[in-house]
């Protein structure tokens, strides 16, 4: 954001109070939006100035509004579309309104905020789905990037292949073929490790499945993703079970 020239006497004639109850107010009209309920921002305003903000303006209310708005652009939390953030309000004034925006509780926001953490980013989603999302979010045309260290096993070639053409092409969860044909002409089916790597778990064709994409996600993400497991080494009579080292994490074993 760019700086915005902010009067040094402004911010003294508002008490912590009056700036609780705009932010109050403030985060009603964002959960609203949020959710697809609809509201009239001049009637909030003509509210405020009716009752605990008679001495201020129109104006002065808005522009605190506005205020809140890029404290929550600086926190990547969403902002009420109809209040674009103030320019540079000032290193005081931002932390002010950060700290009262924390005291008034804005962890149900936190949902919304955009991640690079991918199991961070499938809770933030399931939150978010179980909500109503009335208005169209703006996300981003251009997402930032991030540089991020990651740990990959050594994998045998042939383990996988000879796993795929004893598959002959069905997936070994649900027996259906695969859902369609790869970039190399063959049918498209994923590897899975029946005890993850994460967990010790062998690189051997005795602890390997081909599944097609739905099975594969359904033994990490399904709640019967156990009894998943127990039917593929029933199903399956080369599997032979193994015993975890390690108790594994939900964001590891995704081979």
């Amino acid at each position: 954001m760019s700086e915005f020239t902010f009067s040094p006497t402004d911010l003294p004639y508002w008490s912590d109070a009056e700036l609780a109850i705009t932010i109050k107010a403030y985060l009603r009209m964002l959960h609203a939006e949020l959710n697809g309920v609809s509201y009239n921002k001049a009637a909030v305003n003509r509210e405020l100035r009716s009752g605990p903000l008679a001495n201020r303006t129109k104006g002065s209310i808005e522009f605190r509004m506005q205020n809140i708005s890029a404290a929550l652009y600086e926190l990547k939390m969403p902002y009420i579309a109809g209040y674009l953030p103030a320019r540079n309000i000032g290193s005081a004034v931002k932390e002010k309104m950060i700290a009262l925006l924390s005291a008034e509780g804005i962890e149900s926001l936190e949902a919304y905020v955009p991640t690079p953490d991918a199991s961070t980013l499938t809770k933030r989603v399931s939150e978010l789905r179980q909500r109503h999302l009335g208005a169209i979010p703006q996300g981003s045309s251009l997402p930032q990037t991030v540089t991020v260290t990651t740990t990959s096993y050594v994998r045998d070639p042939a383990v996988k292949a000879w796993v795929l053409q004893a598959a002959k092409g069905l997936c070994e969860g649900c027996g259906n073929p695969a859902p369609f044909v790869g970039t190399d002409g063959l049918p498209y089916l994923e590897v899975h490790h029946v005890m993850p790597l994460s967990s010790h778990g062998s690189d051997k064709t005795t602890n390997a499945v081909a599944l097609c994409p739905n099975c594969h996600r359904r033994c990490h993400h399904s709640r019967d993703r156990d009894e998943f497991k127990l039917m593929l080494y029933q199903q399956l009579p080369r599997l032979i079970v193994e015993v975890p080292e390690l108790t594994e994490h939900p964001a590891d074993a995704r081979v």
